[in-house]
């Protein structure tokens, strides 16, 4: 039986007995090419989600109405001590998810052409950090308020 760290075979992890290593060579190979797989209702329903979603954070009252409680987040050093801290939590908090989001409806189509996943979902995902977001910060603010007064 060998130790831990030798392994069980021929020449009992003895590698001046090893088998040359075989190399392959890529130069006399077909090059490899980069395949996407489509679906028109996909990149139809991506592209709507999308333009509905920056629509929807451009020309409508919604980033106030999620967002609105950011107006009354304390600043300052007048406010009084949250315990844990958790004050300073709500802006990263609030624009990690804001971050999250918008690379999640930019970047996250990209990778599923690449990888040949369905896109439709990174905008609906996009939405749904929005909506986390908004509400994790709120309860944050909402959690400190009582101790600013």
């Amino acid at each position: 039986m060998a130790t831990p760290h030798q392994p069980d075979g021929p020449g009992g992890g003895d590698h001046s007995q090893s088998a040359p290593v075989d190399y392959v060579d890529y130069q006399h190979e077909a090059p490899r090419v980069l395949r996407l797989r489509l679906s028109p209702w996909d990149v139809v329903s991506t592209v709507v989600l999308l333009i509905l979603l920056v629509i929807l954070a451009t020309a409508t009252t919604w980033p106030k109405r999620l967002f609105g409680f950011l107006a009354v987040v304390c600043d300052d050093e007048t406010c009084g001590p949250v315990p844990f801290g958790l004050d300073f939590y709500i802006h990263p908090v609030v624009w990690g998810g804001i971050g999250a989001a918008v690379a999640a409806a930019v970047i996250g189509p990209f990778v599923s052409l690449l990888k040949g996943w369905y896109m439709s979902f990174w905008p609906v995902l996009a939405l749904t950090l929005i909506m986390v977001s908004s509400v994790a910060g709120s309860m944050l603010t909402m959690f400190s308020q009582r101790y600013w007064l």
